[in-house]
């Protein structure tokens, strides 16, 4: 799984949803990669989050499958298509204390970029986070604070 981050102040929450439905093929182009020395393969998943940062709304929007990935020399972009619950989200974003932490131990020291490799002990975290956000469950007890930090156990 893939976390690719959004900016306000480049693309407005209004335009991502008004733009953005599920079903729909996309292509977008990557700046900075963190977290990864391989390239997104078709079929990997990918979670859009707006950043804290002069957002009034930040939070995790959808998701996506990655269809095609093409990298040109300095110029990489992406092909995907959003799913459900991708409509839902954008509306309602994911943004409790498990959404900051996990986006947090995803983007590490790096917090800019555009695209980063979500850890495999953070990805269920993301999918059962976004889960229980919708259903309008909240937990006490943070999955996100019981996994390990990237890079803490020096791997």
């Amino acid at each position: 799984m893939w976390l690719y981050q959004l900016s306000q102040r480049d693309w407005s929450l209004n335009n991502y949803r008004l733009d953005i439905w599920e079903g729909e093929r996309w292509e977008w182009e990557i700046g900075r990669m963190a977290g990864s020395e391989t390239d997104p393969l078709p079929g990997d998943a990918v979670a859009f989050f707006y950043a804290p940062a002069g957002c009034p709304e930040p939070g995790f929007y959808g998701w996506a499958v990655i269809l095609l990935w093409v990298g040109e020399g300095d110029k990489r972009r992406f092909y995907f298509r959003p799913v459900a619950p991708s409509d839902r989200l954008k509306m309602c974003p994911w943004w409790d204390e498990d959404a900051k932490k996990i986006a947090k131990q995803v983007r590490g020291e790096v917090p800019r970029g555009t695209l980063w490799r979500v850890p495999d002990e953070l990805v269920s975290a993301i999918g059962s986070g976004i889960a229980r956000w919708l259903r309008g469950e909240r937990r006490h007890e943070s999955a996100a604070a019981t996994a390990t930090t990237p890079g803490a156990s020096g791997g």
